[in-house]
C-alpha cells in the first residue's frame, strides 16, 4: 500500500501506553479493514514467535544503543532528582539491555496476556471514513478480543509530592552546552470545567509574557542567559510540573539562575503591564482564530492527538468551533491581577528541583550544590522594581509606496498558474489552491547566493541574513518588529543558500499585506544593530566553544570533509572564528545580495484570488529597486566528490555505539526522468536494505538511503546509505551492503521490491500535491531549470514507467563501486 515504517506504520512506548499507528490511503479497496485487522492482531493475536522474538531483540538493543551518549548520562542523574521514590525513577521505558538479551519468549506472553487487555485499549479512526460503517468495522474486528489472563494488581505509579529542595549538577566531557532550569512539581490539575480551561489560559499567559521578558533580556548587552524560557507540563498522571529553564555561557549557571528566578519574582510581585498583556491577547486569539478558520481542513493526526489524549490524561475534547467560541468570551476577561496571582501560586511550591548541566573540560569548575542553594536563596531575597515595558506607536512602514505597473500577463494551465510581470522586472508565479483556508506561502528568490563571496569571507556571507535578521528591518529593531506584529499571523525571513538568496514568508490572508510590507523593509532597509551582532557572537561562541566534545558533530565534520574533498564551504564554523566575523562585510554582503529586483522571482501559493493580491504585490514586490534587467548568475563552487574509494574513522565517544554512512557518486541532471529513476533507486534500496539489516539480522534500529545533490551545483551528488549498529558489526554491515548493491546490479531488483517501492512513491506523490509547501518549492524548480511545469502534476506517470529493468541500470549507473566513500563513527579509545 506504500506504507513506509516510521510515517506510516508505527509505534511508541512511553511511561504510562504504548500507542500503535497505521496511516492508509483509503481509496484502496479493502485496506482499511485489513488495518482493522492489524491492529486486532496487535491487541490480541501476536504470536510471538520465539525465532522473531530473537530477531527483533537486536532491533531494540540498538534503538537503545542509538539514544547512548551525553544526553542519555545526564537524564539518566537527573531523573531520580525530578522522580525521587518513584517507579518513574527505577527505569526507563524502553527497558535494559541485560533484560532485553535474556528475556524468556514465555516472559513475554505473560506480559502481553496480562496487560493487552480489551478493557485498557481505545481505537481511534480519523480520516476519510463513514463514521457508522467503521463503527460497525472496529466491533467485528476487536469485539471478539478476550482477556487472555487474570488482571494484574496496577503496580504504585504514584510520584510522591515534597517540601523539599533538590539540586542535580552534572558535568559530561561530551556536553557542549551549559544550561540550568527550577522545575517545580505540584498536583495534576483537572480539566473538565470552563473553570479550568480559563486557568489554563491564564497559565499560558504567564508563560507567553514571561518569555518575551527573557527574549528581551537576551537581547542586551549584559544578558546574564542566551536564552530562557517557562513552560509548564505533565511529569505523570498525577503530578504537573511548571519550569523555568535558562541556557547560559560557560561559567554562567549561577548568573543565569539568579537572572530567571529574579525575573519571575518581578512578574510575581508586580506583574504584567497593560500593553504586555495586551500583545499576548492578540497572539492568543489570533492563534485560536486560525484553528477555528482550518476547522475544515485539519489534518487527521491533529485530530487523533486530541481524542489520545482524551483517552489517556483525559483531557476534554470539545472541539474547535466550543473552544474558539469559549476563548472569545474568555480571554478579553484575563487581567494581570489575575495572571499575578497564578504566577504566586505557580511560585510558590516548596516541591523544587535545579537542574544544573555543564560540559566537563579543563578551567571550567561547575558549582556546587551549596552554591546553587546559596545562589536560588539569594536571588529570592533580591529587591525587585516594576517592569518597564517599551511600546511602539510608529507603523510597520511609514511610506508605502504607490502600486507599480503590470507589463505582463500570462496563463499556465497545466498547473493553474497565473504569471504575473511587474515594471521593475520581477516576475510572480501565483498558485491559488483550497489546501489550507489561513495560509499562503511566499518567496522571493534570485541567484547568486553565498557563492558569489570570496572564500576567505564565506563565515560573513552564510550568516548575513541570520544577522539581518536579529537586527530588524525598516528602522526597527528585531524586538520593536515583534511588538508591531502582535497578532498579526504574519512572518517574512531573509535567506542567503549556495546558490541563491531570497526572502520567505507566510500569512494569514488577512495579514498577506503585513508580510509584504516585512519583505518589502528586508529587501530595501535591512537592520544594522551592534547589539543584535554582539548576541549573534555570544549565542555562535557558546554553541561552537565546545562542539568538538560531541562525537557526532565530529563524525559529520568528517563526513562533510570527505565527500565535498575538503572544500571550504563543508570546513566547520569555530568559536574563533566567530569572534572575528566582520560585520560591515556581512552587511555589504547582504545588501549587495539585495540590490536589483530583477535578479527576483516570486513565488505565492495558497489561500487566495490572484486578481485580489495582484495591486498588493504591485504595491510591495513590484516597487523595489531594480535595473530593470537581471544581472546575477551563481557561481560554479568547485565542490567535487572523491575520484575513488575512500575510508575513514572518527573514534570519540565513550558509549559503545557507531554510527556509519556509506556514499556513492550520483550528480544525475534535473532532469525529471533521470531523477525519478534515482528516485527509485534510493527506495528500492532503503526497502531491501531495511529488510536485510534490521528485519534479518537485527542489527540495526533503522536504515535510510537518500539522495543529496546541492543543485544547481553540480560534482557533489551523492547516495548515502546510514546506519547505527554495535561498533564490532560495522565491517560486517558494510560489506553486506557492498554485497547487496553488487547483487542488485547484477541480478536488479525483483518486481515486488520495485512495486513497494513505487507505492511508496505514489503515497508520497498523492500526499505530497495537497501542500501548500510542495507546490512552492515545485514551481521554483521548475522555474530555476526552465521545465515545463507539467512535470509537477505529470509525475505519476513517470513513477509508473519505473521497473526492474530500469531501477538495475540506474543501480549501475548511481551507486559505482569504484568511486564510494565510507565514514564511520567508533567509541574513542
Amino acid at each position: 500500500a506504500g506504507a513506509r515504517l516510521g510515517p506510516h506504520v508505527n509505534a511508541y512506548t512511553s511511561f504510562d501506553e504504548t500507542v500503535y499507528m497505521l496511516d492508509l490511503p483509503t481509496d484502496r479497496e479493502g485496506l482499511v479493514e485489513r488495518g482493522l485487522v492489524a491492529l486486532a492482531d496487535y491487541a490480541g493475536g501476536l504470536t510471538l514467535d520465539p525465532k522473531e522474538i530473537d530477531k527483533e531483540r537486536g532491533v531494540v538493543i540498538e534503538e537503545w544503543r542509538g539514544g547512548l551518549g551525553a544526553s542519555s548520562r545526564v537524564r539518566d542523574k537527573q531523573i531520580p532528582v525530578l522522580y525521587p521514590d518513584s517507579l518513574y525513577a527505577r527505569r526507563l521505558p524502553i527497558g535494559k539491555p541485560d533484560v532485553l538479551r535474556t528475556f524468556t519468549p514465555a516472559r513475554l506472553r505473560a506480559f502481553y496476556d496480562a496487560w493487552y487487555r480489551p478493557e485498557r485499549m481505545a481505537v481511534i479512526a480519523v480520516g476519510d471514513i463513514d463514521p457508522a460503517q467503521m463503527k460497525t468495522l472496529i466491533e467485528k474486528t476487536f469485539g471478539p478480543l478476550k482477556d487472555r489472563a487474570p488482571a494484574p494488581e496496577p503496580p504504585d505509579a504514584r510520584v510522591p509530592l515534597s517540601e523539599s529542595l533538590r539540586i542535580s549538577v552534572v558535568t559530561d566531557p561530551e556536553v557542549t552546552r551549559s544550561s540550568v532550569s527550577v522545575v517545580r512539581r505540584r498536583p495534576r490539575q483537572p480539566e473538565d470545567k470552563v473553570a479550568d480551561y480559563r486557568r489554563g489560559l491564564v497559565e499560558r499567559f504567564f508563560e507567553q509574557m514571561l518569555g518575551d521578558r527573557f527574549d528581551e533580556l537576551a537581547r542586551r548587552p549584559d544578558a546574564k542567559f542566551l536564552g530562557a524560557g517557562a513552560y509548564s507540563g505533565s511529569m505523570s498522571p498525577d503530578v504537573d510540573s511548571f519550569g523555568l529553564a535558562a541556557s547560559v555561557q560557560d561559567g554562567g549557571i549561577l548568573d543565569g539562575l539568579s537572572a530567571v528566578v529574579i525575573e519571575a519574582n518581578r512578574a510575581q510581585q508586580y506583574g504584567f503591564a497593560a500593553t504586555e498583556l495586551d500583545r499576548t491577547r492578540k497572539w492568543m486569539l489570533a492563534f485560536y482564530e486560525r484553528a477555528y478558520n482550518e476547522r475544515d481542513k485539519t489534518e487527521s493526526g491533529s485530530y487523533v492527538q486530541e481524542y489520545l489524549n482524551n483517552f489517556l490524561e483525559g483531557e476534554p475534547s470539545p472541539g474547535i468551533e466550543y473552544e474558539y467560541a469559549l476563548v472569545q468570551q474568555l480571554i478579553p476577561g484575563i487581567t494581570s491581577d489575575e495572571v499575578s496571582a497564578l504566577a504566586r501560586r505557580l511560585l510558590a511550591d516548596d516541591d523544587r528541583a535545579v537542574l544544573a548541566v555543564a560540559p566537563q573540560k579543563a578551567g571550567l569548575t561547575a558549582p556546587t550544590e551549596a552554591q546553587v542553594r546559596t545562589t536560588l536563596a539569594s536571588a529570592e531575597k533580591v529587591a525587585v522594581t516594576p517592569w518597564k515595558d517599551t511600546t511602539v506607536t510608529r507603523p510597520l512602514m511609514e511610506h508605502v509606496p504607490e502600486p507599480a505597473k503590470v507589463t505582463a500577463t500570462r496563463e499556465v494551465p497545466s498547473v493553474g498558474a497565473t504569471v504575473v510581470t511587474f515594471a521593475n522586472g520581477v516576475e510572480a508565479w501565483l498558485k491559488p489552491t483550497d489546501f489550507k483556508n489561513d495560509q499562503i506561502l511566499f518567496t522571493l528568490v534570485g541567484p547568486g547566493g553565498t557563492s558569489l563571496a570570496p572564500p576567505p569571507d564565506y563565515p560573513e556571507a552564510s550568516l548575513a541574513a541570520p544577522y539581518i535578521g536579529l537586527s530588524g528591518a525598516g528602522g526597527l529593531k528585531a524586538l520593536d518588529l515583534q511588538k508591531i506584529l502582535a497578532g498579526k499571523l504574519a512572518g517574512a525571513s531573509p535567506y542567503i543558500a549556495s546558490s541563491s538568496q531570497g526572502i520567505t514568508g507566510s500569512a494569514a490572508p488577512a495579514d498577506l499585506e503585513t508580510a509584504l510590507q516585512l519583505l518589502y523593509q528586508e529587501f530595501t532597509a535591512p537592520g544594522d544593530d551592534p547589539e543584535a551582532f554582539a548576541m549573534l557572537q555570544r549565542q555562535g561562541e557558546a554553541a561552537l566553544i565546545n562542539r568538538a566534545q560531541n562525537p557526532m558533530a565530529a563524525f559529520s565534520d568528517k563526513l562533510g570533509e570527505v565527500n565535498t574533498s575538503n572544500h571550504y564551504t563543508a570546513r566547520p564554523l569555530t568559536a574563533e572564528r566567530i569572534k572575528t566575523l566582520d560585520r560591515a562585510k556581512m552587511v555589504a554582503f547582504y545588501r549587495d545580495r539585495f540590490t536589483n529586483a530583477a535578479d527576483f522571482t516570486l513565488f505565492v501559493v495558497g489561500a487566495f484570488k490572484t486578481d485580489d493580491i495582484v495591486p498588493l504585490l504591485a504595491r510591495y514586490v513590484g516597487t523595489l529597486p531594480s535595473t530593470g534587467k537581471p544581472t546575477s548568475a551563481f557561481k560554479d563552487l568547485g565542490i567535487h566528490f572523491p575520484s575513488e574509494v575512500v575510508k575513514a574513522t572518527v573514534e570519540k565517544g565513550s558509549e559503545p555505539r557507531s554510527q556509519t554512512v556509506m556514499s556513492f557518486f550520483a550528480d544525475p541532471p534535473p532532469d525529471p526522468v533521470e531523477q525519478e529513476r534515482v528516485n527509485a533507486v534510493t527506495e528500492v534500496l532503503e526497502i531491501a536494505l531495511r529488510d536485510i539489516l534490521r528485519e534479518d539480522l537485527g542489527q540495526t534500529y533503522t536504515v535510510s538511503v537518500g539522495l543529496s545533490e546541492p543543485l544547481p551545483q553540480r560534482g557533489a551528488g551523492h547516495i548515502s546509505i546510514s546506519f547505527g549498529s554495535s561498533p564490532e558489526n560495522v565491517s560486517s554491515m558494510t560489506a553486506r551492503v557492498l554485497d547487496e548493491v553488487r547483487r542488485l546490479q547484477t541480478e536488479g531488483p525483483t518486481e515486488d521490491l520495485v512495486n513497494r517501492a513505487k507505492a511508496s512513491a505514489l503515497r508520497g506523490y498523492e500526499t505530497a500535491l495537497k501542500q501548500n509547501a510542495y507546490w512552492l518549492a515545485r514551481l521554483q524548480t521548475v522555474h530555476l531549470f526552465d521545465q515545463d511545469p507539467g512535470v509537477i502534476v505529470s509525475r505519476r506517470e513517470r513513477i509508473d514507467a519505473i521497473t526492474p529493468e530500469v531501477v538495475k541500470a540506474a543501480m549501475k549507473k548511481y551507486l559505482p563501486l569504484e568511486r564510494y566513500t565510507v565514514v564511520s563513527l567508533l567509541p574513542g579509545r
